[in-house]
């Protein structure tokens, strides 16, 4: 008999019978639900707007690039008051990293977090990352801790950094009732049918017989284009307008971010693997070569002393580990990025910077006869 699997078994059977509370039968439908599963991560519930929704399906992305994006019946609704985003984004960005198929709902009531982990900090960590969301209501732990040999082995993916549009699909799926249509003739076409058959000379675009009687319209002469410059005259050309090509910027391509602990510059869990499969992208083309930015963010709440040498820390610590696999110095720089929220994710971000292709001279097309006069590059001879 398999024991470990038959105690992640138990334990997920009754970290699901402990959160079967009164009161999360009593809430009903979540306000808002985010689920980690094997085919992607899936979103339901109302949130506030649109743009809400795309930034909770880009940070998510950003983390778990290897899953698609998911609406289970996510509406739109402006009287909903969100959680903050802020907060949210650091919490789901720590559930899809530690846990294995991991699960928030919230409503008024409750606050419900779920997965399977074989780490105990993992559940420490988002118990401090989910306060700020909690406030009054209960919170309901479903998280399983199971042997790491029952865990299924995931590759490390990174994002392209290429951008394809808004992840989320706010548009409305017509039930099969709406999208029925009955079979025969619509009452709308009915009168263009009567139309139509009331005379069929239109089908063969015919005139009508009403239209027999009907005079003729008058020959009238079309006139020939515009002959220019007869008998010799140079009338002065028209200047023309010519749009000048923009000069050709940098791409810069944004890799997986470096996440330190919060207020500290030691990093987080896994992320000794995720520096190592950046550094063998950059090692390989298109990145080998090109200059390397290093960018932490710096958030709102740690604008004094305390918070420029906590970012100076862990840009050293970045580039240190860029450094130690091989990274040349010369292609490094450090630039602070400022954060309007106020919580310390511990983000540093990582954006390689590729220099547009040098600009082509275009060849000077031949100029016709013509071109040459009206540009002065030929001179007339003079007529005895």
């Amino acid at each position: 008999m398999n024991f470990p699997l038959l105690l992640s078994g138990l334990c997920a059977a009754t970290a699901l019978l402990s959160g079967l509370s009164p009161a999360l039968s009593a809430a009903g439908e979540p306000t808002l639900q985010v689920s980690f599963t094997r085919e992607g991560v899936t979103f339901a519930g109302k949130i506030p707007s649109e743009e809400y929704g795309q930034t909770l399906a880009e940070s998510v992305k950003s983390v778990r690039p290897d899953l698609s994006i998911l609406n289970l019946g996510l509406k739109v609704d402006p009287e909903v008051e969100g959680p903050d985003l802020g907060d949210l984004k650091s919490l789901l960005a720590e559930l899809g990293i530690s846990t294995h198929e991991g699960h928030f709902s919230i409503d008024e009531e409750s606050l419900t977090i779920g997965g399977m982990t074989d780490s105990r900090i993992t559940s420490t960590a988002l118990k401090i990352r989910l306060d700020p969301l909690l406030g009054d209501r209960n919170f309901i732990n479903r998280i399983c801790i199971v042997n790491k040999d029952d865990l299924p082995k995931l590759s490390v993916h990174l994002s392209s950094g290429e951008t394809s549009g808004p992840l989320l699909n706010f548009d409305l799926i017509p039930t099969a009732a709406e999208a029925y249509e009955p079979p025969g003739l619509s009452i709308s076409n009915l009168f263009p049918m009567m139309l139509t058959l009331s005379d069929l000379s239109r089908l063969k675009e015919k005139p009508s017989i009403t239209d027999k009687n009907a005079p003729e319209a008058p020959m009238q002469a079309v006139p020939l284009l515009q002959v220019r410059n007869i008998g010799g005259s140079t009338s002065k050309p028209t200047p023309m307008l010519r749009a000048m090509p923009a000069p050709p910027q940098p791409t810069y391509i944004p890799l997986s971010p470096v996440l330190f602990t919060r207020d500290s510059f030691l990093l987080q869990v896994n992320q000794e693997s995720n520096v190592d499969a950046i550094v063998a992208q950059l090692s390989e083309p298109p990145l080998a070569g090109h200059p390397i930015l290093v960018q932490p963010v710096k958030s709102a709440s740690r604008s004094g002393a305390f918070g420029d040498y906590l970012i100076e820390k862990r840009a050293e610590a970045t580039k240190t580990m860029l450094l130690e696999r091989g990274i040349s110095a010369s292609l490094i720089s450090v630039e602070t990025i400022e954060d309007k929220t106020s919580t310390d994710r511990g983000e540093v971000r990582l954006v390689v910077k590729i220099p547009p292709p040098p600009q082509q001279i275009e060849s000077k097309e031949e100029e016709t006869p013509e071109e040459a006069l009206s540009s002065g590059t030929v001179s007339a001879a003079p007529v005895e």
